[in-house]
């Protein structure tokens, strides 16, 4: 089971981080440092929800998420994934920060599956969050180019 919890702290307006945290079209790949196009899919999408196939194609994994939220929140559910169980979560909350810009909390609760999810969620247990954290202030950064 890998639980991570951190937060991360940016200049950006949480208005603009969670437009880019609910963001489901092309610019998805862009922003997400781990997300391959060829990989991401949209299979449903409602007001405040969408049903994905996203994945790394270095890696081989890929995963069918259902996303839900309402602002702060937001939350992602596995439905399918050949390297976590079912009903794993990401949770990602977005706050004003208290000197202007935003911080963005995320809790992951998932259970590995298969010998790369092993692999991949003993390397976030074992980093405590920093490596999460880390491709967390990549996307922040995708955002400003």
């Amino acid at each position: 089971m890998a639980r991570v919890n951190y937060s991360v702290s940016t200049d950006l307006d949480p208005g603009v981080v969670w437009d880019a945290i609910t963001e489901f079209g092309p610019r998805r790949a862009e922003l997400w440092p781990d997300l391959s196009p060829e990989s991401f899919k949209v299979l449903e999408r409602g007001d405040n929800w969408a049903r994905v196939k996203e994945g790394t194609a270095s890696l081989g994994i890929w995963s069918i998420e259902h996303y839900e939220w309402n602002e702060p929140v937001i939350t992602a559910t596995v439905e399918e994934a050949n390297a976590a169980q079912t009903g794993g979560t990401w949770r990602m909350e977005v706050q004003p920060g208290p000197n202007g810009g935003s911080i963005l909390t995320i809790a992951m609760d998932r259970k590995a599956k298969g010998f790369v999810g092993h692999i991949i969620h003993g390397m976030f247990q074992v980093t405590n969050g920093r490596f999460l954290a880390a491709r967390t202030r990549r996307m922040l950064a995708n955002i400003h180019g």
